[in-house]
C-alpha cells in the first residue's frame, strides 16, 4: 500500500508539472527594438488573463521569425501586417497591438518626407530583419547594419545618408547612446499596425486572443499601456 500511495504521489507530481509547461507560452522578440516594450505589457496582459506566463527569447531580427516560424519558439511578439503569407505556420492574430512610425533621421539638411520614393536618391541604411523597413526600401541604394548602433555609426561616418526605422526605436537609441549630430527629419513615411502572431500549433488560441485583444483596445488599455511604456523609454535617466 504504501508504494502504490507513493507511486499516486509521484503521478501527481508528474501531472502537475506538465500542467505548468503547458501554462507557459514563450515568444521570440527582436532585440533592442525599443517598440517591443509596449507589445510585451498588452501580450503578458492578454496571456495572463488566459492563465498563461510568458516568456519573451531576444534575437536579431531574420533568427525571431527563424525561432517562432520553425516552432521552436510558441509566437512572435509583434510584426507587421501580412507576414503569414511569407511564414505560413505563423497565424496572425488579427486585432493590433502596437503601431510603427516609420522615421528617417540624418547629420546633413533636413528635407521633406512625402513618400518612400523621397529616399530614392540616398544611400540608406536599414537594420537587417525590419521588415518595414526591407519592405519599402527594396530596389534603392541600401545598406543593412545588425543593430541600431551599428546603423547609427554609419549613418556618423557617412557610409549612408539616411537611416530608416521605426520612430521610437530611433529616440531611444540616441538618447541611451547619447549620440550627438543626428536629427530625426520632419514627417512620417508611413505608420503601421502590428499583430501578435502564434505558431500554427496554438491555433486554437487565436479566437481567445482576438477576443481579449479586441476588448484591450475597445477600453483604451492597449493605449495606456503603449503610452506609459514608451514615457518610462524616453524619460529615464
Amino acid at each position: 500500500m504504501i508504494f502504490f500511495r507513493i507511486g499516486l504521489f509521484l503521478i501527481s507530481l508528474l501531472l502537475a508539472s506538465t500542467a505548468q509547461a503547458q501554462k507557459l507560452i514563450q515568444i521570440s522578440g527582436v532585440k533592442d527594438s525599443s517598440d517591443s516594450s509596449a507589445a510585451l505589457e498588452v501580450v503578458k496582459a492578454a496571456y495572463g488573463r488566459l492563465g498563461y506566463e510568458v516568456e519573451v527569447h531576444w534575437f536579431d531580427g531574420e533568427e525571431a521569425l527563424e525561432k517562432s516560424s520553425s516552432g521552436e519558439m510558441d509566437a512572435e511578439l509583434q510584426r507587421i501586417d501580412g507576414l503569414s503569407e511569407k511564414y505560413p505556420d505563423l497565424v496572425q492574430i488579427e486585432i493590433p497591438i502596437n503601431f510603427l512610425q516609420g522615421a528617417v533621421f540624418t547629420t546633413g539638411s533636413t528635407f521633406e518626407i512625402l513618400s518612400w520614393h523621397s529616399l530614392k536618391s540616398f544611400r540608406i541604411g536599414i537594420v537587417k530583419g525590419i521588415l518595414f523597413a526591407e519592405q519599402g526600401t527594396e530596389g534603392m541604394n541600401v545598406t543593412r547594419a545588425e543593430s541600431y548602433q551599428e546603423l547609427f555609426n554609419y549613418l556618423k561616418n557617412g557610409t549612408v545618408d539616411v537611416a530608416v526605422m521605426p520612430r521610437i526605436n530611433g529616440l531611444h537609441a540616441l538618447k541611451k547612446l547619447d549620440i550627438k549630430g543626428i536629427v530625426e527629419v520632419d514627417g512620417t513615411l508611413e505608420t503601421l499596425f502590428l499583430y501578435h502572431y502564434v505558431h500554427e500549433r496554438h491555433k486554437d488560441l487565436v479566437p481567445k486572443l482576438e477576443k481579449i485583444f479586441k476588448s484591450m483596445l475597445v477600453s483604451g488599455a492597449t493605449r495606456e499601456m503603449r503610452t506609459s511604456a514608451y514615457e518610462k523609454l524616453l524619460n529615464a535617466e
